[in-house]
């Protein structure tokens, strides 16, 4: 059995600190004229939206409920 020699990584730029870094990260660049696929359907919008009213009718219910609690639970 044949153990095999580390290999040596060569750095990809010849800059050094931060620069070396941001080099990795890069963004690639964005195309302005791509059509817009990634767009929202108005099925899923809809839903969204009902159930966001539903979270609001349901957070207006428990607020009432506890002021009311809170308002029986002051002395008079």
């Amino acid at each position: 059995m044949k153990i095999k020699k580390p290999m040596t990584v060569k750095a990809q730029g010849t800059e050094t600190g931060g620069a070396a870094i941001a080099e990795r990260f890069k963004l690639d660049a964005v195309d302005t004229n791509a059509n817009r696929a990634g767009t929202v359907s108005k099925k899923s919008a809809t839903t969204a939206l009902v159930f966001g009213l539903i979270a609001l009718a349901i957070t207006a219910s428990l607020t009432w409920t506890l002021y009311k609690h809170w308002e029986y639970l002051m002395p008079a």
